[in-house]
């Protein structure tokens, strides 16, 4: 076992320059950590407690409830769907062989149940599709797009032959793609976007509305098809917020307020909150954190850009202490009570998790635990407590301690 100390200076060495999570393309230099796993454990606290709650995977990275079986759907990049009923994990689905895995940030990126899935037994699945098929598609430039697409459950499992691509977004590097999704109610569905990957934004996709890229989209699911819900003509349809680099992670809270951890580049990483339905500008990559994204200086040396076009970013943190890129997020109201009331995010580097807590008109970051291991996201349980999922591979759980 390699010590907590050790592997931050692993990661330091590895993840100093860029968040890892949304790293630069191969040809930049930078390695990702190894599969490392340091046990989670609480320095903070003792009214929580970490524990195993699975193992045996590659990197989970989603769970969700099942809408009528007593059960959790737990997806992986790999491709796998797994489902977890307290006692038995059986495979749900393998779309290995749809699933692009060329680079570390590729892959089954999120999958949500269709709002009427007792009915149709629909599932909605978010991931990198695998490029030309009968060619190597992971040398050169990348061939492989996000993708949506709708599939049908018989008798418990997904056939991947009922899997059928909905939208295709053409990605020009094979990092930054984003992929979260989210359903919110009439049938309508939340999406997020990278921006299109790459060193420095070379295309600034996130500030050019003609581009898919660097946002999330609000769309409805009818019918089997996918439309936009807005019916502007100025811009792209679909872009409901832009100017975000990786919106790995967001979520809802009951004012529907809609809250974003966006990865990013060389120095601050950061938490935004905006109302749903309002169209935003969120500033990347004419902002990083509360500065201008200057990647010739040195962090927060150049004063924040405060165009009245941009929302700040609510909460922020510095590439230090180990800290290199924020894995979100959860509205908690749910879970145990010490993590309820705000929304929930960690730090992929050092396993730190903070809790955005409303403080007058602001909200402050409270720290709520140092867990030690690589935190890849965040999930439900079978009794709704909090799953972290690591980047080894294993799935805990973050609950009361009633010891």
């Amino acid at each position: 076992m390699v010590t907590r100390t050790l592997l931050a200076c692993i990661l330091l060495l590895n993840c100093s320059l860029v968040g890892c999570l949304s790293s630069e393309e191969e040809d930049t230099g930078y390695e990702w950590p190894e599969r490392v796993e340091v046990s989670c454990n609480l320095d903070l606290r003792d009214d929580l407690i970490c524990k195993e709650y699975l193992t045996g995977f590659e990197t989970p990275i989603a769970s969700i409830h099942h809408p009528s079986e007593d059960e959790i759907w737990i997806a992986d990049l790999s491709g796998v769907i797994s489902a977890w009923d307290g006692e038995e994990l059986r495979t749900v689905a393998n779309l290995s062989s749809i699933v692009s895995r060329c680079h570390i940030e590729q892959g089954l990126l999120s999958f949500v149940f269709e709002e009427n899935f007792n009915t149709t037994q629909t599932v909605l699945l978010s991931y990198i599709g695998n490029g030309t098929v009968g060619t190597s598609t992971c040398e050169g430039s990348n061939d492989s797009n996000l993708i949506i697409a709708d599939s049908t459950v018989v008798n418990g499992t997904i056939d991947i032959a009922s899997v059928r691509p909905l939208r295709e977004i053409s990605q020009p590097y094979r990092n930054h793609n984003g992929g979260h999704l989210l359903g919110i109610g009439n049938n309508q569905y939340l999406w997020g976007l990278g921006d299109g990957g790459g060193s420095n934004s070379p295309f600034k996709n996130a500030q050019n509305l003609s581009s898919p890229l660097g946002a999330i989209h609000l769309m409805e699911y009818a019918n089997g098809t996918i439309s936009p819900v807005s019916n502007s003509t100025d811009t792209n349809p679909y872009i409901l917020h832009s100017g975000l680099r990786n919106p790995w992670r967001f979520d809802v809270d009951p004012n529907n307020g809609l809250w974003i951890t966006d990865v990013g580049q060389n120095c601050y990483e950061e938490v935004n909150y905006v109302p749903l339905h309002e169209p935003s500008n969120l500033g990347w990559s004419v902002n990083e954190g509360m500065h201008q994204f200057n990647p010739t200086e040195e962090c927060g040396s150049t004063p924040l850009n405060t165009d009245s076009n941009y929302t700040d970013p609510v909460v922020t943190y510095p590439h230090e202490g180990g800290n290199c890129s924020i894995s979100g997020g959860e509205w908690m109201d749910w879970g145990a009570p010490a993590l309820r009331d705000g929304y929930l995010y960690g730090d992929f580097c050092t396993g730190s998790i903070w809790l955005a807590k409303a403080n007058g008109s602001a909200w402050d970051a409270e720290l709520i635990a140092q867990t030690g291991t690589m935190i890849v996201g965040f999930g439900h349980s079978l009794n709704d407590d909090l799953l972290i999922f690591s980047w080894a591979g294993i799935i805990y759980v973050l609950e009361e301690n009633i010891s």
